[in-house]
């Protein structure tokens, strides 16, 4: 055998693995994994949060990890979820965390239990390949 004809067998052999491990059914993690968009609203005694963030965590207790989706709470209280800059959310079960932006509260304060994933009793599972919309109606008892 030739040397050239020598290195076509093994670059031919992994060339074709590469392309199997590629495709639906190889190595990769089917369907179930294709990102999903996740947005919402987030309201505080009934009206929309003006300004505050929300954050899903991966939830370690049922499967997840990773590092966690964030988006800003504009003042219209809308919120999309980003994670490295895009909107695509691994699909999976989260912690979520709400917070208010700091400013002055006239009425209750928004309860601070809401900003830590791992207090707020929040959780939401993330479906994948469709638009998931998650909305926080936060309400705190007078007094």
């Amino acid at each position: 055998m030739r040397p050239r004809s020598r290195l076509l067998v093994p670059v031919a052999a992994l060339g074709l693995g590469a392309t199997l491990v590629a495709l639906p059914g190889g190595c990769s993690r089917g369907p179930d994994a294709v990102p999903a968009a996740v947005r919402g609203t987030v309201t505080f005694q009934g009206r929309p949060l003006a300004g505050g963030l929300v954050v899903l965590s991966p939830d370690p207790d049922r499967g997840g990890s990773g590092k966690p989706a964030r988006g800003d709470v504009g003042p219209d209280g809308r919120y999309e979820l980003r994670l490295n800059g895009e909107a695509a959310i691994p699909p999976g079960w989260y912690r979520v965390a709400v917070a208010a932006a700091p400013g002055p509260a006239a009425g209750p304060a928004f309860p601070a239990k809401l900003a830590r994933p791992d207090l707020s009793g929040l959780v939401r599972e993330v479906k994948a390949g469709r638009e998931n919309v998650f909305d926080f109606a936060v309400e705190v008892p007078p007094g």
